[in-house]
């Protein structure tokens, strides 16, 4: 089995019985979760989903900003430090 294999195995056991919710709280509490990236993560799916609909970017940007409490500046780095990367 390989090392990776073994590892899933092990959360599998871990997690069983557990909700998806708690699940996913058990990581992000474990530290196996890394919730700043599941934040970019969330927020780039979230500008996708309003420029999708035929928002503006910006103005999703905007949007997103406000539902995840956080600056526009924020969202702004996130999405064009994504496009960098890619």
């Amino acid at each position: 089995m390989r090392h990776e294999e073994r590892l899933l195995e092990e959360l599998r056991r871990e997690l069983r019985g557990l909700s998806t919710t708690q699940a996913l709280a058990y990581l992000l509490r474990e530290g196996l979760l890394d919730l700043r990236r599941a934040e970019e993560a969330a927020i780039r799916r979230d500008v996708a989903r309003r420029t999708a609909r035929g928002e503006k970017k910006c103005y999703a940007m905007g949007e997103t900003a406000y539902d995840y409490c956080c600056s526009y500046e924020k969202v702004r780095g996130i999405i064009y430090r994504n496009k960098e990367n890619q």
